[in-house]
């Protein structure tokens, strides 16, 4: 697939009729929505399990240097 720049897919963009181009926008806001709701599952991941190796972590019956 050919990466396009900024300055061609405005053109192409300014080349479609309005309502093609209402679906264009529509289609970013798509892809930015999906976006988000990726990186925030990824941060409650990680907090979830930052919240279940805390157990471990702070476990004062441990003894870390014991093999």
């Amino acid at each position: 697939m050919k990466i396009l720049d900024k300055e061609s897919i405005l053109k192409q963009l300014d080349e479609l009729p309005p309502e093609l181009t209402q679906e264009v926008l529509d289609f970013i806001e798509f892809l930015r929505i999906r976006r988000a709701k990726k990186e925030t599952a990824e941060q409650n991941l990680l907090l979830i399990q930052q919240k279940n190796l805390r157990k471990i972590w702070d476990s004062e019956n441990e003894n870390l240097y014991e093999i």
